[in-house]
């Protein structure tokens, strides 16, 4: 594998056959505690589909795939034989979600949103924000604002997915909108970062979705 590729996955699809088995019995037993039938179904296609996505790139049997996880909880694959392994992230919102994979030596990290009526984004940007990023929004108008919110919830997020820091970081992040050779940036002031592109993706209506890629991933 040698580019970054992102999948989108419809979650309210049927069962394929074999999903329910491939998974782990970590995995089953986390889609058992979910509280509906509908959340244990989105969850069975999620991580049956990454683990089908990833069984292909990989040339591996979906359901002998085996992960670990670094210190911070981000998971990665360890492949058998010492083979070097593509860096993956899996994120999902409702009835979406995205699977995204880059080549070793590679971080990649997603997110999709859906996009809620119910938030009071300003509120929330002013708690969880950088005060330029709160006044860009203040300066949109309703619709804008509520979009923006999102947009830039699900840059952030990314980011902090593909440098392993988890949601404790995002207060942190920033996200760069001026124009450069890679487009929008997001870089973090505390732990310190790297400054990392960001593209946005269009996923569904009603949806917000970004990509964060870091060291290598083309």
């Amino acid at each position: 594998m040698t580019r970054l590729r992102v999948w989108k996955i419809h979650l309210d699809r049927p069962s394929g056959p074999g999903w329910w088995r491939s998974l782990s019995d970590t995995e089953r037993e986390r889609a058992r505690r979910l509280g509906s039938v509908r959340e244990r179904h989105r969850f069975t296609v999620a991580h049956a589909a990454l683990r089908a996505i990833l069984g292909e790139v990989c040339g591996v049997r979906a359901a002998r795939l085996a992960f670990g996880a670094e210190d911070g909880g981000r998971p990665y694959l360890a492949l058998p034989q010492g083979r070097a392994a593509p860096d993956f992230n899996l994120s999902h919102s409702e009835e979406w979600a995205l699977v995204a994979v880059a080549p070793p030596g590679s971080r990649v990290g997603v997110d999709v949103e859906r996009i809620r009526e119910d938030l009071d984004c300003l509120a929330m940007a002013g708690s969880m924000y950088q005060p330029e990023e709160v006044d860009r929004l203040r300066a949109a108008d309703p619709a804008g604002c509520r979009t923006g919110y999102f947009r830039l919830w699900t840059a952030k997020e990314a980011y902090v997915k593909t440098v392993g820091v988890g949601l404790a970081g995002l207060r942190n992040v920033l996200v760069h909108e001026e124009s450069t050779a890679h487009g929008t940036v997001l870089s973090s002031s505390s732990p310190p970062g790297a400054a990392l592109p960001v593209r946005w993706l269009d996923v569904a209506p009603g949806y917000a979705a970004a990509v964060v890629t870091a060291a290598g991933a083309s």
